[in-house]
């Protein structure tokens, strides 16, 4: 789970994956907890840190809030879930869209790794800078409403 940040003996980080709710986990030497971020910072879960130490953890989230809400994307970022001769499936938050080859062929001839370097920028933006393709996610989740499909491929 990637760490946030650190202070004293807290450390905040977000597991990957785990739900859309925007949240953070602090681990401590005498237990961890889990708080909501919004639509205020609220404890949500708690084991082994008494009131003391989550008043205090609660303290460094409320400092840092800006800073955990601006690393949220970054961790939640695109997930090529599989890749078959026919297309790949990409999770982007909770939804995962298929982008068969025949729909989009500049992937048919990338490499695995090619097609798993994927960067989300905004909501409506996907990026595969090994490949230079920009796409909107409206052109996947809707292809027929884009009907430009470049002749012969990569």
């Amino acid at each position: 789970a990637p760490t946030i940040l650190r202070s004293g003996q807290f450390r905040l980080f977000f597991f990957s994956r785990e739900e859309p709710r925007i949240h953070v986990h602090v681990a401590h030497p005498d237990g961890e907890a889990k708080f909501w971020l919004t639509p205020e910072v609220h404890l949500a879960t708690t084991t082994g840190l008494n009131q003391r130490q989550l008043s205090d953890a609660q303290m460094v989230i409320e400092t840092h809030l800006g800073e955990i809400a601006d690393a949220w994307p970054v961790i939640s970022a695109p997930e090529v879930t599989h890749v078959s001769q026919h297309g790949f499936w990409l999770l982007l938050g909770n939804e995962e869209l298929l982008l068969p080859f025949a729909q989009f062929p500049w992937f048919r001839h990338a490499t695995i790794a090619q097609i798993n370097t994927v960067e989300w920028p905004t909501p409506d933006h996907l990026y595969w800078p090994e490949l230079d393709i920009d796409l909107s996610v409206a052109s996947i989740r809707h292809p027929e409403s884009f009907p430009l499909i470049a002749e012969g491929g990569v």
